[in-house]
């Protein structure tokens, strides 16, 4: 099976920073990140290993957060793309 890691879009990056309890942690711009994740997600494939993006809903994911009285931090967001990745990926989606 892959991997799956949190995803962010260019026009809500700002606001999984304000959400995730350690956003502080992520690049300030959006492009930063963005060209960290796919230099994380090349180096993995060289190792033979597969990384799946999974696109996190800011909505969905602090309402799950608030839910499950979890914090909403980069921890929960890469169990929260693990999670939702892998249901995607056994029902072949």
């Amino acid at each position: 099976m892959p991997n799956f890691a949190p995803w962010y879009r260019r026009k809500e990056y700002a606001l999984m920073r304000e959400i995730l309890e350690d956003g502080e942690t992520l690049p300030l711009n959006f492009d930063e990140w963005e060209e960290n994740a796919e230099s994380e997600r090349e180096a993995a494939k060289r190792e033979g290993n597969s990384t799946i993006p999974v696109f996190l809903d800011p909505d969905e994911f602090f309402t799950f957060c608030r839910e499950k009285r979890i914090s909403p931090n980069s921890t929960t967001a890469a169990e929260f793309a693990r999670s939702r990745g892998a249901a995607s990926y056994s029902l072949g989606l």
